[in-house]
């Protein structure tokens, strides 16, 4: 457990860098940028995503699962990233005249020709780098990762403050993309070499994450179709921009868990034991995180807007309350699908999402067509939450975990967070409705303190009425908070 502790310290130190970087970054192009220029790259991001589905077989995840890969499998994985980019990068030409027009913006064909040569240049990147994860060699991934997202925060601010048009974020993913294929050979050994010696072994696994790779982007990628068409690139900017706002407190900050604990429930998938008292122990973590961050960013969704984006971004407020309990929900649903993928299941996974998708896209066209950005929000939501009952279905038969088991890990901070929000609301709406309203930093600042004192009380009183228990994600993290307080005491001054 100490390997994937440090693990998932790590990925979560990048992730919190590495979304901190995101985060300045919206935050300064929100004010130099327009919504229609966000609108405008999601447009041409939600095309390359769809035509890069071609070659979404990951074959980083199947080498990581197959705990007996050898050169010919890291070898043929590499060859299919090369061949499948430089078919994206021929599609996405093709494809850039058609896209304009369907979207009714002219811009987009050139958009869409640049972006060609990053996904050319993507699939070159060094295959060993997979092994950072495998071997949980999560310092080296560290270092990978973090030096990658720098640079292309970088040069997209550089161009930002020059250009002060979308070409700016082009360009941050063009470097990005060209930085991570340098990197990737400077700091693996590994040269690959063209093969297909391996395919049959990893399309046996990989078909699977294909399809269902298909489906998440149906899932995720389908509204910004629809509204690119409906609404157009200033309201699909809000609504993107809201969406990604949204995810950062939960999924975000959890994506680095996952990640690192991916491996880990891999290497533990023949015995079932072992594998759920792990899932446990880093679930418990996940909701004692998500759950207050998602919750407590609804809540002050108002004046985050306002401090955060400007009053030119207010429409986005609502959009970015419904997302943000989407977001809670994806971290719930994420570390469920690692442990089924874990087990060598994919094929579980796809058939549920691919079920569920029949229900989403009648209801997004409908709701999109209607009501728009936010019809299609209140979609996202609704389906979000309704997935999660046959995943937990499949999950709990999958791993044998008895369910109250499973909902003693989330009870304690369901409750904090929902005392926290009350309290937030309740003292949002005081200093709102004062004679002389606060300003929008001050209600923030005071919710954001209110909100953290009295989740945090909360949670800590039930676990005491609880009996202390040791193996609880609150044990755990008190442990270490003891742990650096210690360390810090004895270090030299």
């Amino acid at each position: 457990m100490s390997s994937l502790a440090r693990g998932a310290g790590l990925m979560m130190a990048l992730r919190l860098v590495e979304r901190g970087i995101g985060l300045a970054s919206t935050l300064i192009l929100a004010r130099i940028l327009t919504p229609g220029d966000f609108g405008l790259v999601a447009m041409a991001m939600s095309v390359l995503t769809l035509i890069e589905l071609m070659g979404a077989f990951g074959f980083d995840v199947a080498l990581i699962q197959r705990q007996d890969a050898q050169r010919r499998h890291f070898d043929t994985a590499w060859t299919y990233n090369v061949l499948f980019s430089a078919s994206v990068a021929l599609l996405l030409l093709l494809c850039a005249p058609f896209a304009a027009e369907f979207y009714r913006e002219p811009k987009l064909r050139l958009v869409l020709s640049v972006l060609a040569l990053g996904a050319l240049v993507q699939g070159c990147e060094n295959i060993g780098t997979v092994t950072f994860r495998k071997q949980m060699n999560f310092g080296q991934e560290f270092r990978f990762l973090l030096s990658k997202k720098l640079v292309s925060f970088a040069v997209t601010m550089a161009l930002a403050f020059t250009l002060r048009n979308y070409w700016a974020l082009v360009g941050g993913i063009i470097v990005g993309k060209l930085c991570a294929v340098l990197l990737s050979y400077r700091m693996h050994p590994f040269r690959p070499r063209f093969s297909l010696a391996a395919s049959r072994d990893l399309f046996h696994f990989s078909k699977w994450l294909l399809v269902s790779n298909l489906i998440l982007f149906l899932q995720n990628k389908s509204d910004s179709f629809i509204l690119g068409r409906t609404v157009g690139a200033h309201d699909l900017g809000l609504y993107n921009v809201a969406s990604e706002i949204a995810v950062l407190p939960s999924t975000e900050l959890i994506a680095p868990i996952n990640r690192a604990a991916f491996p880990a429930y891999a290497a533990q998938a023949a015995d079932l034991e072992a594998l759920r008292a792990k899932f446990l122990s880093v679930f418990s973590v996940i909701g004692l995180l998500a759950f207050p961050m998602s919750v407590g960013l609804a809540c002050v969704a108002g004046p985050a807007v306002a401090v955060l984006l400007g009053p030119q971004w207010a429409a986005a407020v609502p959009l970015l309350q419904l997302f943000t309990v989407c977001g809670l929900t994806s971290a719930i649903q994420s570390n469920l699908i690692m442990v089924i993928v874990a087990l060598g299941k994919p094929k579980a996974n796809t058939l549920l999402s691919g079920a569920m998708l029949v229900l989403y896209l009648p209801a997004l066209a409908y709701a999109s067509l209607r009501h728009g950005a936010l019809g299609a929000a209140w979609v996202h939501l609704v389906m979000s939450c309704l997935v999660l009952v046959p995943l937990h279905i499949v999950f709990l038969r999958m791993t044998g975990l008895r369910a109250a088991r499973y909902f003693g890990a989330l009870w304690r901070p369901l409750a904090g967070a929902a005392a926290m929000g009350a309290v937030v609301l309740l003292l949002q709406q005081q200093l709102a409705g004062a004679v002389r309203p606060w300003p929008a930093l001050l209600q923030l600042a005071v919710c954001i303190c209110a909100g953290g004192v009295s989740y945090v009380t909360m949670v800590l009183t039930l676990w005491h009425a609880a009996g202390r228990p040791p193996a609880s994600a609150e044990a755990a993290m008190l442990a270490g908070v003891a742990g650096r307080l210690l360390s810090a005491k004895k270090s030299p001054t």
